[in-house]
């Protein structure tokens, strides 16, 4: 029996499948507790680094009812493939992660690959509560592998500093070199001798209270976690938005202001349902309580600004000013915001072109994270508020709240000064706006508004989603 099926990522008007799309497809109840479906995606790899992921996610509803889906735990039979994969099933195996909390799994390759894959899977659900028949909703996200392992934060830049870049402190506050994170444990933060500091240029609500420490319990980056390849899409985002309920929708959509569409606003509500012009176009417009519910609805977490610096640089002691493609270079970054105010992903700029040699030509980060500098801003979580520092890292259960909110209490949140979370990466603010530090490319270590919780909706303003490994 085929049941009703919504995937995050959708078909362009043309149906032309771009650079790096996932794509479920062919949700079918074998069973009334299993289900079967098709995983896709371009240009996945595994290799001696890392590898990329599929993030798979249920929503279940009873049959006929009205109200949102609700997200359904893979049940105790588990994930397996199917014996009916057919011809265009991959020769490489799937590797099938289950999370600890059974929210969702990760599907990667079980060997070295690299190229376009294929699986045909089946998977139990358990029923959320729910009695008789069910439709089922499929989701899926790609995601990048951060291998566990020390790193360096801060630069070593006199800029970097005065954009209140971190760096390991001397006698009396004064620099002397890079913070070397070896573990999670708690970091002392200080103008003493050992400790991670960092200048405040301007104000401390933009770059931080330079309070401390960071505790034990706050991700910092050593651990391993995956982090979603690209920012959430404004396909993503509707897909989303569609598995609310009406209240909660008044409080997500996006698209209250009156320069949304001017701004490459793309989503629009058409007889009841929301859908996106432009799917695979970077959501802006995307508040911080707006990622967080997303995260949450996806069972992800915010990422941390520690974080964003691991899956940018990885273990590689940085120069100084480098981007997160590993050079102080914008020369030959062809992934660019094009004039339709789509990203360029044709031509060289194709992500079957990616390697270690060509990160600086697609704007990709050591571990192949695409556009953590370039496209929007990233909102993380900070070290530089109370707020920021309480985060423990939960993820998500899959449900928000009745008004569409993220229900974890160790999460910063409020868009108006709700402090606890910054701004990473620079972000692209429109075609008429001259280039700088900020727009649309900072680097890596450059954080003037690391600790800005404040500006809910703007046209450069984004969010990506992450989730520690098991």
């Amino acid at each position: 029996m085929r049941t009703f099926v919504a995937t995050l990522i959708a078909l362009t008007g043309l149906g032309v499948v771009q650079a790096g799309e996932l794509r479920i497809a062919d949700v079918e109840r074998i069973e009334p507790d299993k289900v079967g479906f098709t995983v896709s995606w371009k240009n996945a790899w595994r290799n001696a680094r890392n590898r990329d992921a599929a993030w798979i996610f249920f929503k279940v509803r009873r049959q006929g009812a009205d109200g949102p889906p609700r997200h359904a735990a893979i049940g105790p039979g588990g994930v397996w493939p199917a014996s009916d994969s057919g011809e265009e099933a991959s020769a490489v195996e799937p590797m099938l992660e289950i999370a600890s909390d059974r929210s969702g799994l990760f599907v990667s390759c079980a060997q070295q690959c690299r190229g376009d894959i294929e699986w045909r899977l089946q998977a139990s659900l358990e029923r959320a509560g729910l009695e008789g028949e069910l439709e089922v909703w499929a989701f899926g996200l790609e995601m990048v592998y951060i291998p566990e392992g020390d790193f360096w934060v801060g630069d070593t830049d006199q800029v970097a500093r005065r954009h209140g870049s971190f760096f390991l402190s001397g006698a009396e506050g004064r620099p002397e070199g890079l913070v070397h994170i070896t573990s999670e444990d708690a970091l002392a933060v200080g103008p003493e001798a050992g400790k991670l500091y960092y200048e405040v240029n301007t104000r401390p609500r933009y770059e931080g209270d330079q309070q401390g420490p960071i505790p034990q319990a706050f991700p910092k980056g050593h651990q391993a976690f995956y982090v979603m390849k690209y920012e959430i899409t404004q396909g993503q985002y509707a897909a989303f938005l569609n598995t609310l309920s009406d209240g909660a929708t008044g409080f997500r959509a996006p698209f209250g202001g009156r320069d949304y569409y001017h701004y490459r606003g793309s989503i629009l509500l058409e007889d009841g349902r929301y859908k996106a012009a432009h799917p695979q176009r970077p959501a802006n417009f995307i508040s911080w309580d707006d990622g967080c519910a997303f995260a949450d609805w996806a069972a992800l977490r915010p990422m941390t600004e520690l974080e964003f610096t691991k899956a940018a640089q990885g273990p590689e002691r940085p120069a100084a000013s480098t981007f997160p493609w590993g050079t102080d270079s914008k020369e030959r970054l062809l992934r660019r915001m094009r004039p339709d105010n789509n990203l360029e992903r044709g031509g060289e700029a194709a992500e079957s072109n990616l390697s270690d040699q060509t990160r600086d030509v697609l704007g990709a980060s050591y571990y192949w994270v695409m556009d953590l500098a370039g496209s929007v801003w990233e909102r993380v979580v900070s070290v530089g508020h109370p707020a920021g520092r309480a985060f423990e890292g939960s993820h998500g259960d899959g449900r928000t709240s009745y008004y569409g909110s993220a229900t974890n209490e160790d999460w910063p949140r409020g868009d108006d000064d709700g402090g606890g979370y910054g701004y990473r990466g620079g972000g692209f603010y429109d075609h008429s706006q001259e280039e700088g530090l900020f727009n649309p490319y900072s680097p890596t270590a450059f954080r003037r508004f690391g600790a800005w919780g404040s500006a809910p909706r703007y046209k450069a303003y984004g969010f990506r989603a992450v989730r520690t490994a098991d």
